[in-house]
């Protein structure tokens, strides 16, 4: 009978033991833990959950954590920062040594911002990357700096909306918002065929919001009313992409109406305008047909880049003798440092990727350096006969861009620069090519080095693409972001 009880006794305080464990442990798997703090706002504790001995393990929790610094980011930048106020909210930022915190100057103050150190692991053109660079963008609260404001432009019209129009149009919304500098030609189509896409979509927020100006000399203005500054003017037949209006009702000259914030690609800027002085039109399918051409093209192009490559190992599909090197990273981008060599000890070793298929276009995305001496750090090698054979070698130095021995002196700006070389025809036993800044261009018929005219008649070949790697380096680097090729 004591048995008995004693029995029951242990039974009973194991059964409140197991219960009390599962009550006060949690059992769910990381991701799952994580996507639930960041559904109920909890994004001090996403954060809490990684460190470097639990790292984070899939696309989905790069992609929750990236998106969580873009919330925190927000709330560092709004009076309301939730339970944290934002010198709190800072603290706890600043002792968690992956995360680096930059203070932006802008008109309307200081901006902080979180260096994300997961968005650069996710992969372009992916659905991840797509969704962390959507909420990075829809989290911009205030205003910030134009550069800045222009690198999330680009990256956004880059991306294919389809499947996500709701969310990307809200982010295109946001981001036009604010001030950012000019954009190139090509670009500026760009954005033109995204925005005509999304006004077709019924998905989308922009849907049906293409208008045209009626009137001459009419006022656009930097807010919703009369009383705001007028910061451009508007003409008969100017086109507009309205993205958002104002609530108010007036009536202006006779007519009643609201406030509606439009972009104007005359003028390459959003602003306010008066809806009596809009009239909508169907939007433009010359701009929808070559959106869905441009992103047809995409998925047929080759793109190699640098996106998860740590610096240990040679980069995915590379081959060759790699000497390792560390990975930079320049607006949420991952560059390839090449360095430069003093001319007494010019040897290379060099890494390669093979590229299948016909190929007449290379584009190629780099920061420039700061050397006299050009740094060459990109070969376009034609493939026959069992060896591989140098056509082009690119080159930079501080004030020029060279292909093979044919120089064009750059503008001296140390900004990232987007260059292409498109293989035209031939001449004998050399490739004919130029060099294009979008719609410039720089350097033209650029004869390859000599090449096996019968190989070339028969177009039996193969492509790679090689970086040399300086065995005795210097200081002196360029960085290479990205190489694009496929057939225009």
């Amino acid at each position: 009978m004591i048995r008995s009880r004693v029995f029951i006794a242990f039974a009973v305080i194991f059964f409140l033991g197991v219960l009390l464990t599962y009550t006060l442990v949690d059992f769910r798997e990381q991701e799952d833990k994580a996507f639930d703090y960041y559904q109920s706002e909890e994004y001090e504790k996403v954060i809490s959950l990684y460190n470097d001995k639990n790292p984070p393990n899939s696309e989905f929790e790069i992609t929750i954590l990236s998106q969580t610094i873009s919330q925190l980011e927000k709330k560092l930048n709004v009076n309301n920062a939730g339970k944290w106020n934002q010198k709190d909210l800072q603290k706890f930022l600043t002792k968690k040594k992956d995360y680096k915190i930059e203070e932006w100057e802008t008109t309307r103050g200081i901006y902080l911002h979180i260096d994300d150190p997961y968005f650069p692991m996710l992969k372009k053109h992916g659905d991840a990357y797509k969704r962390a660079l959507i909420t990075k963008i829809q989290t911009i609260q205030k205003p910030i700096p134009k550069k800045e404001a222009t690198q999330y432009l680009l990256l956004l019209i880059l991306e294919d909306p389809r499947g996500m129009e709701e969310s990307y149009s809200k982010a295109l919304i946001n981001i036009l918002n604010f001030p950012f500098e000019p954009i190139g030609e090509i670009e500026s189509e760009f954005l033109l065929e995204t925005l005509h896409f999304l006004t077709s979509s019924a998905n989308s927020d922009l849907y049906k919001q293409n208008y045209t100006i009626r009137g001459q000399n009419v006022n656009l203005r930097s807010g919703p009313g009369r009383e705001n500054p007028e910061i451009g003017k508007g003409n008969d037949s100017d086109s507009a992409i309205c993205l958002e209006e104002d609530q108010g009702k007036e009536t202006i000259a006779g007519m009643d109406g609201q406030w509606m914030r439009c972009y104007f690609p005359k003028l390459a800027k959003s602003a306010w305008i008066f809806s009596g002085f809009l009239k909508q039109v169907p939007h433009d399918n010359s701009y929808v047909d070559n959106f869905q051409k441009r992103f047809k093209a995409i998925e047929n192009e080759v793109r190699i880049d640098f996106e998860g490559w740590s610096g240990s190992k040679i980069p995915s599909n590379f081959f060759g003798t790699y000497i390792p090197r560390e990975p930079e990273q320049e607006l949420g981008e991952t560059g390839f440092p090449i360095y430069g060599t003093s001319p007494k000890n010019e040897s290379y070793q060099r890494i390669c990727k093979k590229v299948a298929g016909e190929k007449n276009y290379f584009e190629f995305s780099f920061h420039p350096t700061h050397s006299k001496t050009p740094i060459t750090f990109l070969e376009i090698h034609l493939v026959f006969a069992g060896a591989s054979h140098t056509a082009y070698t690119i080159s930079a130095d501080s004030e020029s861009i060279w292909v093979n021995k044919n120089r064009y002196l750059l503008d001296g700006e140390k900004r990232r620069e987007n260059l292409s070389l498109h293989i035209e025809s031939r001449e004998k036993d050399k490739l004919l090519g130029s060099l294009w800044r979008r719609n410039t261009g720089l350097l033209l018929a650029l004869r390859s080095n000599p090449l096996d005219l019968e190989t070339l008649q028969s177009g039996k070949y193969s492509w790679e693409i090689c970086i040399p790697q300086a065995i005795k380096p210097t200081r002196e680097k360029i960085l290479l972001f990205e190489v694009r090729t496929g057939v225009h």
